[in-house]
């Protein structure tokens, strides 16, 4: 498995996709009951890798991940070939410190993201980072 297991209150929102994703790799209904029975551990395995094409599909539309902490925040933005942070930390009331860097991926990009996200990172539409470089 390439990132998590999605949680099951999630996957139940994603029935239909799963439906979709079972179709698509030739699995009816009858025989995705009768693997839930006889061959659990395929179907657990069935079940992440459907995980892992939502989770590329996520990734790879997401262009922005923010963390915000009590005095600090970091804002991201995913790039082709390198990620670009923004970091703010708040001096005192009427003064905040921000400081910019770029930096070339480790690995693959969502990997990288994914790594963030479950660091405590969040998607963003990038509404912040973007109001910073202006």
């Amino acid at each position: 498995m390439k990132y998590s297991r999605i949680p099951q209150d999630k996957l139940e929102k994603l029935e239909k996709e799963f439906v979709d994703f079972l179709v698509v790799n030739g699995i009816t209904a009858e025989d995705w009951v009768s693997l839930k029975e006889n061959e659990p551990i395929n179907a657990s395995k069935i079940v992440d890798q459907f995980s892992d094409v939502v989770w590329e599909s996520i990734l790879r539309s997401t262009k922005y991940l923010n963390k915000v902490e009590k005095d600090l925040a970091y804002y991201f933005f995913y790039g082709n070939k390198e990620i670009s942070l923004i970091r703010v930390k708040k001096i005192d009331s009427d003064r905040i410190e921000k400081q910019t860097s770029t930096k070339h991926y480790n690995k693959v990009r969502e990997l990288e993201m994914f790594e963030m996200i479950q660091n405590g990172c969040t998607v963003s539409d990038g509404e912040e980072f973007i109001s910073l470089t202006e």
